[in-house]
């Protein structure tokens, strides 16, 4: 997927406040977001190892990417519950929809909307020509979210790998 400046911010419906935190508070909600995510490298890894375990992989990942630490935020409902987190990222090439996700008892009430666009307002605020993203074709919320925010699908990547059995 892709965005560009003319498609313009998706606007929020202003459900969401967003916040800086720290590494161990994003390792807590990176544990919350594995559990039933649509992802299937995320189901693989917490097959393989557990969501604490693969939420520190997945952590781990995100902190040696080119991004900046200081764009993350997590989403908080606005009586202060976690919604899920925002991770703003980038690759040697482009900046990028790194990762985001909502909490299980958050899914399915739109919220992923308002995530999409602060990390799309994030990059747009500094200048993106281009933010890169991508999903899974089975992970359709995901693949809807990101229609409904402007990103066009620029390319199909298949990635083929042995079942875990």
């Amino acid at each position: 997927m892709e965005w560009t400046p003319e498609i313009g911010v998706p606007e929020t419906k202003g459900r969401l406040r967003f916040a800086e935190a720290s590494d161990e508070e994003f390792l807590e909600v990176f544990q919350l977001i594995a559990v039933g995510s649509l992802d299937a490298e995320t189901r693989r890894k917490v097959a393989a190892m557990g969501a604490v375990e693969a939420a520190r992989e997945e952590m781990q990942f995100y902190l040696e990417r080119p991004g900046k630490r200081s764009w993350w935020r997590i989403a908080y409902t606005q009586d202060g519950a976690v919604a899920g987190l925002a991770i703003p990222s980038a690759t040697p090439y482009n900046v990028n929809v790194g990762y985001l996700g909502i909490v299980p008892e958050m899914r399915g009430q739109g919220y992923v909307d308002d995530v999409l666009a602060e990390i799309t307002r994030i990059h747009a605020e500094n200048g993106a020509e281009l933010i890169t993203a991508t999903t899974d074709t089975t992970n359709a919320p995901m693949a809807a979210a990101f229609a409904r925010a402007g990103y066009r699908n620029s390319e199909i990547r298949l990635l083929f790998s042995a079942p875990a059995d």
